[in-house]
């Protein structure tokens, strides 16, 4: 009996070429990318976007500037800043770190008694700021050594960008990350049901009405939408209760952009179903594509670990625009219009997906 449930089951896979396929190329495609972004975290492939501001304009500054811009794990631009410009870029997020060179090293500590260098980081990303804070360490140490200098007391500080209460960032993240990534796992899921309705008769029974395929894809997703802003607003009652996520303080901008991920995600997984013949395939397919979205878009890793052609890779999900989009709101206090880009996005993407759906649902009108 066990040998025919197995052979009974092996026949379906077998017979299923959609899902035989899915099932053994898509995994070594999800290693890749997962191989791709640890091999990067670990090596010398991990590039993180640097503000560098050079203020004392000295030589032995110069020298430091140049031994941290040869550094391939922090990726810094090629301009002057300020000190002011570098924090207010950490704080936009526009660089995941930033190091303020304000005085000689070499001449230990500044008249006031602070520190030369200065490390400026987003809570929200700390990893990046702790590794750039070594990287700076291990190239000031480089310089004392060939100046035959022995630095006395602490020529390098930390100092995290102020405003809000230490350790919102990253929960901030996490809230937007853990959204997004359920969102699509959510309407991935119930977006299956029109396979089912379409083997049981239930099309068929639509395609006598005015209304045909287009009012079952219509109707799913509105009910997607509904059902992904209740799981939005559930996650952030609990980061707001939990953990002093300013939610409520930002709320008009928080409902838009949730409404916008929902909608993205909504038509994101009625597209995906829609083109599926079968259960089976629709269950890979969308598994597959959830962890690949998530995986490239921040979901899972923070894409400041990836390579920079990954990082840009990942705007093409709707992972990173949320996610940024939160962050930005509710971590770096940033006005309303913040989320203009990202939610403008999600919307339009949920709304080209949700065409793609209407016009693959149309050919069951034809079978």
């Amino acid at each position: 009996m066990i040998q025919t449930v197995f052979r009974v089951m092996l026949l379906a896979l077998v017979r299923d070429r959609g899902a035989l396929a899915l099932a053994f190329l898509l995994p070594p495609l999800i290693f890749v990318i997962f191989a791709t972004i640890f091999a990067s975290a670990s090596g010398n492939e991990l590039e993180i976007v640097t503000a560098l501001a050079d203020e004392a304009r000295t030589p032995a500054t110069r020298k430091l500037v140049e031994t941290l811009r040869a550094n391939t794990t922090l990726r810094i631009a090629d301009e002057e800043l300020s000190g002011d410009e570098v924090r207010s870029r950490v704080k936009r997020g526009t660089a995941d770190v930033g190091v303020v060179v304000r005085g000689d090293p070499l001449a230990a500590v500044l008249a006031s008694g602070s520190a030369p260098i200065v490390v400026v980081a987003d809570p929200g990303r700390a990893i990046a700021g702790a590794i750039a804070l070594g990287q700076t360490q291990r190239a000031l140490a480089g310089l004392m050594r060939e100046a035959g200098a022995a630095p006395g007391g602490d020529l390098v500080v930390f100092e995290e960008i102020a405003g809000h209460t230490k350790g919102v960032g990253t929960i901030a993240y996490s809230a937007g990350a853990v959204a997004i990534l359920f969102l699509l796992l959510s309407a991935m899921q119930n977006a299956t049901s029109i396979i089912d309705e379409r083997q049981s008769g239930i099309v068929d029974r639509l395609l006598v009405g005015p209304g045909g395929t287009r009012v079952l894809v219509l109707g799913k997703f509105v009910f997607l939408v509904v059902l992904g802003f209740v799981q939005c607003a559930l996650i952030f009652l609990v980061a707001w209760l939990g953990y002093r996520v300013d939610v409520p303080g930002h709320i008009v901008p928080w409902a838009v952009l949730s409404c916008a991920a929902s909608v993205a995600a909504a038509g994101l997984a009625l597209a995906v179903t829609t083109a599926c013949r079968t259960r089976q395939q629709a269950h890979t397919v969308s598994s597959f594509a959830v962890l690949i979205l998530s995986a490239i878009g921040g979901s899972m890793i923070p894409r400041f670990f990836m390579p920079g052609w990954l990082q840009q890779l990942g705007w093409f999900t709707p992972n990173a625009w949320a996610i940024e989009g939160y962050h930005a709101i509710l971590w770096r206090g940033e006005p309303a219009s913040a989320i203009a880009l990202p939610a403008a996005v999600l919307t339009g993407a949920g709304a080209l997906t949700l065409v793609l759906a209407l016009v693959t649902a149309h050919r069951f009108e034809r079978t």
